[in-house]
């Protein structure tokens, strides 16, 4: 069976479930989302799904607070590299 045949068949099976399935199928489905592996750092350990969301919320964070460098104050530090 395909991926798009799967797809058809689950959607039927989820319009038909009971609030039983339906609760087994969120909980799965929400445990799984959450640890995707999106990605690596460069010691080798893996960035979650959630890891990369808590990420871009902190660096929102510094932005809005003033915490970061202009283009400018990047190129100078690239140029003492």
């Amino acid at each position: 069976m395909g991926v798009p045949e799967l797809r058809k068949e689950l959607h039927a099976f989820i319009n038909q479930a009971d609030e039983r399935f339906l609760n087994m199928v969120y909980a799965m489905v929400k445990e799984y989302k959450e640890d995707v592996i999106v990605g690596y750092n460069i010691d080798g350990t893996s960035i979650t799904h959630e890891d990369l969301k808590a990420r871009v919320k902190n660096a929102s964070k510094r932005v809005k607070s003033g915490d970061f460098l202009t283009q400018d104050e990047v190129a100078k530090e690239v140029e003492g590299w």
